[in-house]
């Protein structure tokens, strides 16, 4: 009789914990997609962004290699913007490219209230104590945040370009929060609830 009630116990036991482990498992396959809070106008931005991140870094990895990059890349980054002018799509982002210590390679920024003018951001300026660039540095990690610019509010959005284990520089996307709101339809804090990692 005691090897009875033993066995009934271990069914029982045996019984509970199956389904826990089954409760955990269809809780995980039901867990919320961190896309589904993300509005449409959110969604939209966040696939184009990493789109373009991918892009980019595919064109400024190979001169990163090269002696003296900086040139090379600031060159790259006004034929961007000159040809998306000739096509009738300015560009409504800053595009800037940092080295692996934090210094400013090369750098445009559109001007919000006309997009048809840009002008040079500050190459040569270091941005390694500038810790909302963390993430990026130190945890391999896209990084988005607030900035303040000369034209007012600004969000940059800052991804790493790594060759196997190793940091080859930082490329960083700024946008104006007014224009952002205009032409992409989101506000700065719906940019910044983008979680661009996964």
């Amino acid at each position: 009789m005691p090897e009875i009630k033993r066995l009934a116990y271990r069914l029982i036991h045996g019984g509970v914990l199956l389904g826990l482990m089954l409760g955990g498992i269809l809780a995980a396959g039901c867990a919320e997609d961190p896309t589904d809070k993300l509005t449409p106008q959110q969604a939209i931005f966040k696939t184009e962004m990493l789109r373009l991140i991918q892009q980019e870094i595919k064109v400024f990895m190979p001169l990163l290699d090269q002696p003296n990059p900086g040139p090379k890349i600031q060159a790259n980054i006004d034929r961007q913007f000159t040809d998306a002018l000739q096509q009738g799509k300015p560009l409504d982002h800053d595009l800037a490219v940092l080295d692996a210590s934090a210094t400013i390679l090369a750098w445009r920024s559109p001007d919000p209230d006309d997009l048809a003018k840009t002008y040079q951001g500050f190459i040569g300026q270091n941005y390694s104590k500038f810790t909302k660039l963390n993430p990026v540095f130190k945890d391999d990690k896209i990084a988005s945040f607030e900035v303040y610019t000369q034209y007012g509010p600004g969000l940059g959005l800052c991804a790493p370009m790594r060759q196997g284990n190793q940091l080859k520089g930082v490329l960083c996307l700024g946008f104006d929060e007014d224009s952002l709101n205009k032409l992409r339809g989101i506000t700065k804090q719906q940019l910044l609830d983008i979680n661009f990692n996964q």
